[in-house]
């Protein structure tokens, strides 16, 4: 089997939701028109329709027709994606921020963590979740009265107030230029004319004009004329009425489009199209080589494949313009596919599914990964998370692979926790710890990740029984065993976060030696960190300094970033504790600089708020003003209370109180007001005082069209997504920006972030 390989680094901060961007809409206006009107006075808008009728589309663009004219945040969860009704709560609470605890991810818990949001959420695909999203939706309607919800549904929702807007096919008009729009992107050559508008407005027709049928027609343009293609398909269409007179016309239409998108394949075309089935969310090429190759279909020929499918249009790209390519199927292709697919051969493709993301996941947190290739490894785990939620749900239903399954949510234990999903991590300890018949070490190792999750997540009895009967597993074990280490480690937290911090120094000092005698520096960097937590909370802050510098150390050739970027952050403190706040300073910009590359949004909120109490005096009200009310934002939308953890609330205010903040200083109000209001981006920026911040007002001038880029640079989108935003081209917003980057002497987009930041506050 091919080995997953890294994919390249892409732009640092990853998005708090990864919606896919849509293609520009064709047609529609005036039922993009009508959303506007519904939009401003519903608050839930189903948009419901039969499969590949547009809805998606659709929503995708009123969207961002909602967000340019409201100036309000968006936010997309694409339900069919998951695999668990389970995890609903947790998909939607993470789209918008927000990582909930295990066991309070219901409904309620998640309408009440963003209550206060003001925006846009659009739920995709709500039939296949359709009872978990009813309740969703009921509950987020009640407790969020600024938020409005736009889903896409087979069926209507059902919920009290819900206005259903039934998408239809698209007028006459439409569907022929959609035609010559996706036939010329096939064959560029291709025009729409006097010779062939008849057979296409007679093909729109006889597909009843829905989208995805189109779509698929005009990708036959490079092997049949249009003539051609309506002769085909009316063949086609005559053998489905044969066989399925009670269908809807539309659904037939649709069926007929797939079936001879289908005949156009080659065999080996079709076989690989059945197989990609097995995928959540799209897949890397090398994914397919490894899961769809054999019984027929050579590895090698998989790339040829592939690219016979996307030509056909069966298969989309999407990719971020340089460094990562992934293929999708939509929804009704991937279901069409998987009715090609036997019982036997669907088990045999979810197997090799689940050995290749397993492959990936060692990979990905490996000890030899543990290095500067962190980031861009987390990086692929985020947009492949489908897919592993697709792999665990497989393991943990087949007690042959349950064992698999604790083997591979433990090995992710440190993506859990710097991307925040320890939640998701406990409900996939739980059903693989329930049904897994796994040996003694295996499930140490497992209870210990689980104790120390439910621990920190407040359920203190459940952690610290987990972590009672980890121990007694490990019984007579030897002492250089890393899984003791992990359970050791697991202690010392459990013990600290219950106000024990002398038994918690004696577990976290065990956890080092027994983690260095096993020579796994990962696990001992790790131990290190607690340990100096049990020290400063102790007093102990040269000792916690000392023990700190030791995990740097050890982490630092490697260019590992996760845990060193803690300790940084930790050392920052300490350095403003001890009085040299210029010091913690430069190492919280070096901590946030990692931290935000690897997403970790809530060591994030703790840096920010770090870098507020070491202001330097002559800009503190403005810097600390705008730091700390960033930092409260971040909180609100984590739904996290900083003061919770009593351990570490102490330190906080008395690192407040050196600071010498004064929060009822006019000034002070001001800059926190302006501070919540800032963008992911923007803080980012601000944060970590880019050079941009520092350009001279009079020394540039941009044009207002350049001001307009400029701005939703700042806001983190690429290149496509603001031409779609600005409806202008992608080529034009290329030239843009590098004439941005070119009067303002600048070399990244973070630099012209930065510079909008600044300009912003002193607008303000």
């Amino acid at each position: 089997m091919r080995q997953p390989t890294q994919q390249p680094k892409s732009p640092s901060w990853p998005a708090a939701v990864a919606a896919r961007p849509a293609d520009a809409l064709l047609g529609r206006r005036q039922e993009l028109a009508d959303l506007r009107r519904t939009l401003g006075s519903a608050r839930l808008v189903t948009l419901s329709g039969p499969g590949g009728i547009g809805k998606t589309s659709l929503a995708r663009a009123a969207a961002a027709d909602y967000q340019r004219a409201h100036r309000e945040d968006s936010w997309a969860v694409d339900l069919a994606d998951l695999v668990d009704h389970h995890l609903v709560g947790h998909a939607v609470a993470g789209a918008m921020g927000v990582h909930l605890a295990y066991g309070s991810a219901g409904a309620g818990d998640v309408a009440a963590a963003v209550a206060d949001r003001v925006g846009l959420l659009v739920l995709e695909g709500c039939e296949t979740m359709l009872e978990a999203a009813v309740e969703l939706v009921s509950a987020l309607l009640t407790e969020a009265p600024r938020l409005r919800v736009l889903a896409t549904s087979r069926r209507a929702l059902g919920v009290t107030g819900e206005v259903v807007v039934q998408v239809g096919p698209l007028a006459a008009d439409e569907a022929q230029a959609l035609f010559a729009a996706r036939a010329a992107a096939a064959l560029p050559s291709f025009r729409l004319t006097e010779d062939n508008a008849a057979a296409i407005g007679g093909l729109c027709e006889a597909l009843e004009r829905v989208p995805l049928a189109v779509e698929l027609a005009a990708a036959r343009v490079p092997v049949l004329s249009p003539q051609g293609i309506l002769d085909r398909l009316s063949d086609r269409q005559r053998l489905l009425t044969k066989g399925a007179r009670d269908a809807p016309a539309r659904q037939r239409s649709l069926r007929a489009s797939l079936e001879a998108s289908s005949d156009l394949c080659t065999p080996d075309e079709r076989t690989l199209w059945a197989r990609l089935s097995v995928f959540t969310g799209g897949f890397p090429l090398e994914a397919a080589e490894a899961v769809c190759a054999g019984e027929g279909i050579d590895g090698g020929d998989v790339l040829d494949l592939v690219d016979g499918l996307l030509e056909k249009s069966v298969l989309t790209r999407e990719d971020d313009g340089a460094s990562y390519v992934r293929f999708r199927l939509s929804e009704p292709l991937r279901e069409y596919a998987a009715e090609q697919l036997t019982t036997e051969h669907r088990e045999i493709g979810r197997d090799r599914h689940l050995a290749w993301y397993a492959d990936l996941v060692r990979a990905a947190t490996g000890a030899d990964q543990a290095g500067a290739e962190q980031p861009g490894w987390y990086r692929t785990l985020r947009r492949e998370h489908g897919n592993l939620r697709e792999a665990l749900q497989h393991a943990v239903g087949d007690p042959r692979h349950a064992v698999q399954a604790l083997e591979v949510v433990t090995a992710l234990e440190p993506y859990w926790t710097a991307t925040g999903r320890l939640g998701e991590a406990r409900h996939w300890l739980a059903r693989a710890l329930s049904v897994a018949a796994a040996e003694a070490s295996i499930r140490a190792r497992a209870l210990a990740m689980a104790g120390w999750i439910a621990t920190v997540e407040g359920d203190a009895a459940t952690g610290r029984s987990m972590l009672d009967e980890a121990e007694a597993l490990l019984a007579g074990d030897a002492d250089d065993d890393p899984v003791r280490a992990h359970v050791l480690l697991a202690r010392a937290i459990e013990t600290l976060w219950r106000g024990s911090p002398a038994e918690a120094h004696t577990s976290a000092e065990a956890a080092v030696t027994v983690a260095r005698a096993a020579d796994d520096r990962p696990l001992e960097s790790s131990a290190l960190l607690v340990l100096a937590l049990c020290r400063g909370l102790a007093g102990d802050l040269d000792g916690a300094r000392t023990t700190l510098q030791g995990c740097v150390d050890l982490t630092e050739p490697a260019g590992e970033v996760h845990l060193r970027s803690y300790a940084l952050a930790a050392l920052g403190t300490l350095s403003l504790l001890l009085g040299n706040p210029g010091e913690a300073a430069e190492l919280e910009h070096r901590a946030l600089a990692m931290k935000a590359d690897l997403g970790d949004r809530l060591a994030v909120a703790y840096i920010l708020e770090a870098l507020a109490w070491a202001a330097p005096a002559e800009r503190r009200t403005e810097r600390a003003g705008t730091l700390l009310g960033a930092a409260q934002a971040l909180w609100r939308h984590l739904g996290v209370d900083p003061d919770a953890v009593s351990c570490l609330s102490a330190t906080r205010r008395r690192a407040e109180k050196l600071g010498r903040i004064d929060r009822s200083d006019p000034g002070f109000r001001a800059a926190f007001r302006r501070g919540a209001a800032l963008s992911d981006e923007e803080v980012l920026a601000y944060a970590l005082e880019t050079p941009a911040a520092e350009a001279p007002e009079e020394q540039v001038t941009l044009t207002r069209r350049e001001l307009e880029v400029a701005r939703v640079v700042g806001a983190g989108l690429p290149n496509r997504e603001i031409a779609e935003q600005l409806g202008i081209s992608q080529r034009t917003v290329e030239t843009h920006v590098e004439n941005i980057l070119r009067k303002l002497g600048f070399g990244s987009r973070t630099q012209v972030a930065a510079w909008m930041v600044d300009r912003q506050v002193r607008e303000r």
